[in-house]
């Protein structure tokens, strides 16, 4: 059977594979946060022509079936078939986002007190040239030469010994060795030329992948790009991904994925600066638990079943050629350590990156996102836990909702009196979606603005006619035009207070676990792709921050922390501090999660928790 796009290209489908299947299989992506269930109701296409058995229509509306849209996860072609792709239906992953210079790690050593101390360390060996009287072989030349400076068992990869021959001659029998903590050779070069040393720190995201370049010899951040993370063709989520690794075997797929997002970042960045792949010495990579392992390729199965064990907490120092990077095939991979199976090695580098393991003072880290990870203590103690806050901020189960890309609303203002909203639109261009922030903006303008109450419910009587009764009962119309209409609905309002409440429950039962009120926390950190980016007056206001006045955006951790395995040892030796003193609460196995968690179901919730709120509402 064929399948014919208004692009004038034409696929081929078999007898049983939906559409989605169809178009993924040819190269064709639709955002599909569900993983294909039929219940985001992304993966919208228009029927022009044919016939096909639509399996659920999902959360479409009468006037978008009448119309000929379906979801392409739940329609079958009976036979041949045409169809059109919405612009807002297309996953559109691979692209860089960005690819920009950046500045040095200057001000982070300077922050952090430290310096720089690559994983590969060099030493200059002045070897003997062999004579008819000492006539060993070259492997054994080296050895010996190692040995008299007590480096014993210094293991050599086949790669370097192929070339040891040619290599001491050209270099008159002066090399510098560059070797890793487990004795492994990594490249021999001339003593007296100057070796380019650089290294890459990668930031594996569940939605955009960062690859960071970095000089070495003088800690010059040389340049970053970023792209998607090309696991989204799969699911937005770690649990819908989980799935797919293991129900539908697709693990190997998940990790070839990231990997091309990576290497094809990487070849950028060194071809930008005219570097060879064998110059990049060691390479740094920081995820969750879950993203961790899949480029890794471990079963991430039991991840999500309880007692929820990951396979991995320290990961071995593998070699870049294990994981198939753009680098010296010999590099060293340094992976950051796990905490638990929803606190990864991301949540770690950022407090090691904020210092807040060495301060007196009591601080909250909280890296925002599907899943909000909780860091409370200080230099004496720390408190780890996870809470589920669900896609929504990524778009997913919100019936316009979207992730930060171009199109998106992003920001909102409600006037007071005729109630018409300003939006502010990720690159100046129609609205076709709104983002994490535009929700917490739009919830909290619509509350202090009087069109919804504390529950999130419609106030009835307003005279305006942007409320109206939709699909699925009543929703606030943000933005029209004749091809394109987004609404934030009740039920939409309802899923954003819920993912809000399980941030807020999380933050206050671990403060219960260790004694503490909110009036303890002296600074708070927000980290995390949608953290860095998010109101934290509107979000305070909509009840998923605490009321207190010490916040401390910082927007470079995200670049400050995966640096850190390059600084000198004895600032390292915190990741091993971090992991032995951090006690991970996990929150499901408590039963009072779920009164707390009921509590911050309102916005903001009780007004005694948010003074500044409620000065702000009777203004």
């Amino acid at each position: 059977m064929d399948i014919k796009l208004t692009t004038g290209i034409t696929l081929q489908t078999s007898k049983g594979q939906n559409l989605l299947q169809a178009l993924k299989k040819n190269g064709i992506y639709l955002v599909s946060s569900c993983g294909g269930k039929g219940i985001c109701g992304k993966c919208r296409i228009r029927i022009l022509e044919g016939k096909s058995r639509i399996a659920s229509t999902g959360k479409l509306e009468p006037r978008d079936i009448k119309a000929g849209i379906t979801l392409a996860c739940q329609t079958f072609p009976q036979g041949n078939i045409f169809i059109d792709i919405p612009k807002e239906s297309k996953l559109v992953i691979g692209d860089r986002i960005a690819l920009s210079k950046s500045g040095d790690l200057l001000e982070l050593l300077k922050f952090l007190e430290a310096s720089i101390s690559p994983m590969v360390r060099q030493i200059t060996l002045t070897l003997t040239p062999p004579t008819i009287e000492d006539n060993i072989s070259d492997l054994e030349r080296l050895r010996r030469s190692l040995e008299e400076k007590d480096m014993i068992g210094m293991r050599f990869a086949h790669e370097v010994v192929s070339s040891i021959a040619q290599s001491l001659r050209d270099s008159e029998w002066e090399v510098t060795l560059g070797y890793t903590v487990g004795n492994d050779i990594v490249y021999i070069s001339p003593a007296h030329t100057k070796k380019d040393r650089y290294g890459f720190a990668v930031d594996i995201g569940t939605t955009t992948v960062v690859v960071y370049l970095a000089n070495l010899t003088d800690g010059a951040l040389m340049d970053a790009g970023s792209t998607y993370n090309s696991q989204m063709r799969y699911g937005d989520d770690v649990i819908t991904r989980i799935v797919y690794a293991t129900e539908s075997g697709g693990l190997n797929e998940l990790r070839d994925a990231v990997i091309t997002d990576i290497n094809d970042l990487s070849s950028t960045l060194l071809e930008r600066h005219t570097i060879n792949k064998e110059d990049v010495e060691s390479v740094v990579v920081a995820g969750n638990t879950t993203m961790t392992h899949i480029f890794w390729g471990l079963n991430p199965a039991y991840i999500r079943e309880e007692p929820y064990v990951p396979t991995v907490n320290f990961f071995p120092r593998w070699r870049a050629e294990t994981a198939i990077l753009k680098a010296n095939p010999r590099a060293p991979v340094f992976t950051l350590p796990c905490i638990a199976s929803y606190v990864g090695g991301d949540i770690v580098a950022g407090v090691l990156a904020s210092k807040m393991h060495r301060k007196s003072e009591i601080a909250l880290f909280m890296d925002i996102g599907t899943n909000g990870e909780i860091v409370i203590g200080n230099r004496e103690w720390l408190v780890t836990a996870a809470c589920s806050a669900g896609p929504c901020f990524e778009g997913s189960g919100i019936r316009h909702g979207m992730r930060a890309t171009e199109g998106a609303v992003e920001s909102v203002n409600i006037d007071p009196v005729t109630f018409e909203p300003a939006l502010g639109v990720i690159g100046d261009v129609k609205a076709t979606g709104i983002c994490g922030s535009g929700m917490i903006d739009s919830i909290a303008e619509m509350f202090l603005k009087g069109v919804i109450d504390q529950k999130g419910k419609f106030v009835k009587g307003i005279k305006t006619d942007r409320i109206r009764e939709g699909f699925e009962g009543p929703e606030f119309l943000l933005s029209r035009d004749n091809s394109r209409e987004v609404v934030l609905t009740e039920v939409d309002i309802e899923n954003i207070l819920r993912s809000k409440a399980a941030i807020y429950a999380g933050v206050s039962l671990l403060l219960k676990e260790v004694g503490l009120g909110f009036d303890a926390i002296e600074k708070v950190y927000i980290a995390g792709g949608f953290g860095n980016y998010i109101d934290v007056d509107k979000a305070i206001i909509l009840g998923m921050l605490p009321d207190i006045k010490v916040f401390f955006h910082r927007k470079c951790l995200r670049h400050r922390r995966i640096f850190m395995p390059y600084f000198q040892r004895t600032e390292t030796r915190g990741w091993y501090h971090c992991l032995k003193d951090d006690i991970y609460r996990a929150l499901c196995f408590k039963r009072i999660y779920g009164r707390i968690y009921v509590c911050p179901l309102s916005s903001p919730h009780p007004y005694a928790a948010f003074p500044h709120c409620e000065e702000t509402a009777i203004r």
